[in-house]
């Protein structure tokens, strides 16, 4: 997120922008544009993300047979019981 600030009486423009990390970088700009200042900044809240869209999640899932399933269930058992683990 970014935001830009311009004091119109002195022309001088200030940019902030917000990493979403809580860090972020403000950069002041004179009446011609030219860079004047360039802050490093820190303590800026994080964001909560948003939730996952569920439909899309739930999309992005192979769908396997319940034999498939088995198989590499059973695989994963022999793979176990190969290595003393079961």
């Amino acid at each position: 997120m970014s935001y830009d600030d311009l004091n119109v009486q002195t022309g001088v423009r200030t940019q902030t922008v917000d990493h979403g990390d809580g860090t972020g970088t403000r950069t002041v700009y004179d009446a011609n544009g030219n860079v004047t200042a360039t802050e490093q900044l820190s303590g800026l809240p994080i964001p909560e993300p948003d939730p996952p869209d569920l439909d899309t999640v739930f999309a992005s899932v192979p769908v396997v047979s319940l034999q498939e399933a088995n198989d590499t269930l059973l695989a994963l058992k022999a793979a176990l019981e190969a290595r003393g683990i079961v």
